[in-house]
């Protein structure tokens, strides 16, 4: 994996910066971005377990004042992206929550928080893997739907609904610099090559493939992964991503069929499609050919 500093201005803006936030205990793996206007955001929140500190430690460094945050975004409920939520809005007294309408309540509900916790330790199979998420008070949250825009004081973010991935994805477009935060719809980046990402229970190739579509239409310059790297070839990587998807799902469909196990199958693929959680990404692939084929 490539090393890169803490923070990290992102390429063609003055006022961007990528933050590692950290993720089982290794750098380069998880990355949230702080957006320096004039009322400053932070673009996903990470895990509660490490990333809260590293973005609170950026704001410092990058002389944001706590109070002075005005918007807390995580891209979707998955708690490697939305864990630290709770943690931060507590640090940040001032900022509001925004959330993807389908996932806002994952935020704030105990019983539906208690829900994705359990199923996150179920999917990876340890306790806690990402730490223990705080609520979030439901004054403090905004629900977001499709072409809602985030003021940021000198412009706005604009909400694309991202479903294919997950239904509770949203990606931000900032129309001034040319930047794309894609959450998880663009796929993995690391070491300047794209992986697929295709966690279940929720992956569903068409929806994947017409999200990455849709982000084309907006002509980005740059594009922000949450994991890792940042791309200035952006309709390139988009369009790479878009022929990546049905091919992945189709290797993983022959790996299956050809071999004597799932786990055998998963580690067939490993030489040429792993990266950060490929067992995970190999059953949510699976998980979708079954309902296809119901």
């Amino acid at each position: 994996m490539e090393q890169t500093p803490a923070i990290e201005r992102v390429p063609s803006t003055d006022d961007i910066y990528r933050v590692d936030g950290g993720m089982f205990g290794r750098s380069g793996q998880l990355a949230v971005y702080v957006l320096d206007t004039p009322a400053p955001a932070v673009i996903d929140t990470g895990t509660a377990d490490s990333t809260p500190g590293a973005v609170l430690d950026a704001l410092d460094e990058l002389g944001i004042g706590r109070e002075a945050v005005a918007h807390l975004i995580p891209t979707h409920v998955h708690l490697d992206h939305a864990g630290g939520t709770g943690e931060l809005a507590r640090a940040c007294p001032n900022a509001t929550v925004h959330c993807h309408e389908r996932g806002i309540d994952f935020l704030t509900d105990p019983e539906k928080l208690d829900r994705l916790k359990r199923g996150v330790e179920e999917a990876i199979g340890q306790p806690e893997p990402y730490g223990v998420p705080e609520l979030v008070s439901t004054d403090r949250a905004h629900a977001l739907s499709d072409g809602d825009e985030i003021d940021l004081g000198d412009r706005t973010l604009e909400t694309i609904d991202a479903p294919g991935h997950a239904p509770h994805q949203a990606c931000f477009f900032d129309d001034s610099t040319g930047t794309m935060f894609t959450a998880d719809a663009g796929g993995l980046f690391f070491d300047d090559r794209l992986y697929p990402t295709t966690q279940p229970p929720s992956f569903d190739l068409e929806d994947a493939v017409g999200t990455v579509q849709r982000l084309q239409t907006f002509d980005p310059e740059v594009n922000c992964y949450p994991h890792f790297g940042v791309a200035t070839d952006a309709m390139a990587r988009l369009r790479a991503y878009e022929q990546m998807l049905p091919e992945w799902v189709d290797a993983v469909a022959e790996a299956v069929e050809t071999a004597d196990s799932v786990e055998a199958a998963t580690d067939a693929l490993r030489p040429e499609w792993g990266s950060m959680g490929h067992e995970s990404d190999v059953r949510g692939v699976l998980g979708y050919l079954e309902r296809s084929r119901s």
